[in-house]
This record gives structure tokens, C-alpha cells and sequence, in this order.
């Protein structure tokens, strides 16, 4: 199924800062850091603390936002369809791998 150019601009924009993915430490503590886009959140996948990036993604945070706030129920779903189990490392290099992947995709659509 093909994507319409108007959806994949409305996923590749950035959303108002209080709907952006806000990563916080498992503790509870806020990084300071927020995505706004799904640009801005490849950026932050490759920095943020590791701790944080699992947290979020074991209570399937990432999905929820990609999905609901985002707009891309594709992204949500492959990221949901990670190995729940890999080295935190590893998850850090798939989710950047796909979301990557995600952003090229949509914006081939784009032009």
C-alpha cells in the first residue's frame, strides 16, 4: 500500500514541544532531552543514556508516541517486533537502524 506525500510530510514534522518524547531515566528523572520529530529522535537515540533508551522501550513508550503522537503506526510496529532481549547496545543500533531507514522511506515518498 502506498503512502500519500501529505501523511509522510505529517510524520516527518515536528510536533509542539508538549507532544514530543520526553526521555526520562528509570528513576523518574527527565534527561532534559525531548524529541520533537523523528529526526529528533534518531539524533537523540544515539546519545541518550542507554538506561533511558531501554527503560522506555521495555514499557513500549517509543511505539506509543510513534503511533498515537507521530502518526506512523509502520515504525511503531517494527519497532514493537524488536528481540526484547538483545544487549542494550544492540538495541540502541536497531532502533537508530530503523528509524533511520523509517525517515529515508518517507521522504522518498516526499519528493
Amino acid at each position: 500500500m502506498s503512502m500519500s506525500t501529505e501523511k509522510a510530510q505529517k510524520i516527518l514534522s515536528p510536533v509542539p514541544y508538549e507532544q514530543g518524547f520526553h526521555f526520562f531515566a528509570p528513576d523518574g528523572h527527565y534527561s532534559g532531552e525531548t524529541a520533537m520529530s523523528l529526526c529528533t529522535f534518531l539524533r537523540d537515540l544515539g546519545h541518550i543514556d542507554i538506561q533511558s533508551i531501554s527503560f522506555h522501550f521495555e514499557r513500549g513508550d517509543f511505539q506509543k508516541w510513534l503511533r498515537i503522537t507521530i502518526g506512523d503506526e509502520e515504525l511503531a510496529r517494527r519497532i514493537y517486533n524488536l528481540d526484547k532481549k538483545v544487549p542494550e547496545e544492540t538495541l540502541r543500533q536497531q532502533l537508530t537502524d530503523i528509524v533511520q531507514k523509517r525517515i529515508s522511506e518517507l521522504q522518498l515518498v516526499d519528493t
